[in-house]
């Protein structure tokens, strides 16, 4: 098997109509709606809704019954006032949003998650499901066709790099190299992968170091950060399809 594993390490860049061509596209934001989302579906939500704007948030949440909807996002970090929740994973509980559509806009990690719609997989990705996307990843992508492509996006903060979202790409993208033989990386896949290993040992008391980090703390979010750094707590594979991110479900696969 041949593969290319490349990574955006920010949000912004340029953007062709082949690029993710036949690609996996793992979409990361830490801190934190990659963790709130693999949080949320693991308590048992319908579904997520992404949208990039507070307006188009309450649009969609105003248009569904009171029974199946919930409202949640952020912005510099808060909840914006008239939501259910913001974006603490805490916050989505099985009580809350079991069996619901859950609207969710925050200031990065939504918008990541609408990119690279005509690629062949799009996946939400963090320190929490980390191993249970690479297991897809495995039984779903690579064990098909002779050619790979990964693509990781960072959702950064602020359209600026991210430490945590790079590191997480980095600790994916060490994990694949170390089990595939005919792999070619590029210069930004390298960097992440190279620091990952670099911080490994103290991994999480790197990365509360960092500037995201740091802004969340000093909002009260010390135990968000935490969680947000561990591995593997939300077993879920987060799929984005053209409206919506559910679930996987090997049951309902044809």
């Amino acid at each position: 098997m041949a593969l290319l594993i490349d990574a955006y390490l920010t949000p912004f860049f340029p953007e062709h109509e082949s690029l993710f061509d036949e690609a996996a596209v793992v979409m990361i934001d830490v801190l934190r709606a990659s963790t709130t989302v693999a949080t949320a579906l693991k308590n048992g939500a319908k579904e997520l809704i992404p949208t990039d704007s507070l307006e188009k948030a309450v649009k969609i949440y105003s248009s569904l019954s009171k029974e199946v909807r919930f409202l949640g996002g952020e912005r510099h970090g808060v909840k914006p006032s008239g939501f259910d929740a913001g974006n603490s994973p805490f916050e989505y509980t099985e009580d809350s949003i079991k069996g619901k559509s859950v609207i969710l806009t925050t200031s990065n990690g939504t918008r990541i998650f609408q990119k690279a719609k005509n690629s062949e997989h799009r996946i939400v990705g963090a320190f929490v499901n980390l191993n249970a996307v690479l297991s897809y990843l495995d039984n779903y992508y690579f064990n098909s066709g002779d050619n790979h492509k990964v693509i990781f996006l960072c959702a950064g903060n602020n359209g600026r790099l991210s430490y945590e979202d790079m590191l997480c790409a980095g600790a994916f993208i060490s994990n694949i190299v170390s089990k595939v033989n005919d792999v070619t990386i590029s210069d930004p896949a390298a960097t992440a992968m190279n620091l990952y290993e670099l911080h490994s040992e103290n991994l999480v008391a790197y990365l509360k170091s960092r500037d995201h980090a740091i802004i969340l703390n000093n909002l009260g979010f010390a135990d968000d950060i935490d969680f947000c750094f561990t591995l593997d707590v939300c077993p879920v594979v987060p799929l984005c399809s053209m409206a919506s991110i559910k679930a996987f479900d090997e049951q309902n696969l044809n």
